[in-house]
């Protein structure tokens, strides 16, 4: 796969944040946590995209990025009620991703390289969290699921993160040295991405505006 094409497919994510630019004054605050996700992976790529031509290394961004994406998708599950009975999971969740990030770029390797560990962990957090969270949604909800921007968004973070989980694995055993299967499974990642980034933007399309979000068998969500 050529850069350029590879800089389109990650800047995707572009389109949900520009919608959700000229949408913002409107949208449930509910959401904002997603919004905020939406802008900062723009800002990261734009980031990337510079330093991949200048110093031929995106490590440093990349590592402190996928930190605060983890933190702002969990917080993000929280504010849709996800956590409400079991409040004490959710900041069990954010300590040990805090320690996981910690020991993994500031102890055992260096956060000027990449690693897999925490990659690998917060991935597959966010998977089993949209998991439940879609099924309250299937249950829950009469609606049509195409229009249900809680429910698109967990269908992309399980479409994206569970190959995520898969692709970190491959690097973490060293299945990536083999170059045709490297571009391979890159090559994948990133249609992926695309595909992902698109549900992201239909998502923004159908955040509400006026009613309070509500999750099943659950009361309204303080805003």
């Amino acid at each position: 796969m050529s850069f350029l094409l590879s800089v389109i497919c990650s800047l995707s994510i572009g389109i949900a944040g520009l919608i959700a630019a000229l949408r913002f004054g409107s949208i449930n605050p509910v959401y904002r946590p997603f919004i905020y996700y939406t802008w900062l992976a723009m800002t990261n790529e734009l980031v990337s995209t510079v330093l991949a031509k200048t110093i031929h290394s995106t490590a440093v961004n990349g590592n402190i990025y996928v930190l605060c994406e983890a933190f702002l998708l969990v917080f993000q599950f929280r504010k849709w009620g996800l956590f409400e009975r079991y409040r004490f999971i959710y900041h069990a969740l954010m300590i040990l991703m805090g320690i996981t990030w910690a020991l993994e770029n500031l102890v055992f390797y260096s956060i000027s390289q990449f690693s897999s560990w925490f990659r690998i962990e917060y991935s597959f957090i966010l998977v089993l969290l949209s998991i439940s969270l879609l099924n309250r949604q299937i249950l829950g909800d009469k609606g049509p699921l195409l229009k249900n921007p809680v429910a698109l968004i967990c269908i992309a973070i399980i479409i994206f993160y569970t190959y995520k989980v898969l692709f970190e694995t491959f690097w973490l055993y060293g299945f990536s040295e083999s170059r045709i299967f490297q571009s391979r499974i890159y090559m994948i990642l990133n249609y992926i991405n695309l595909f992902s980034n698109l549900i992201f933007a239909l998502a923004v399309l159908w955040m509400p505006t006026k009613h309070r979000f509500t999750t099943p068998s659950s009361s309204a969500v303080p805003l």
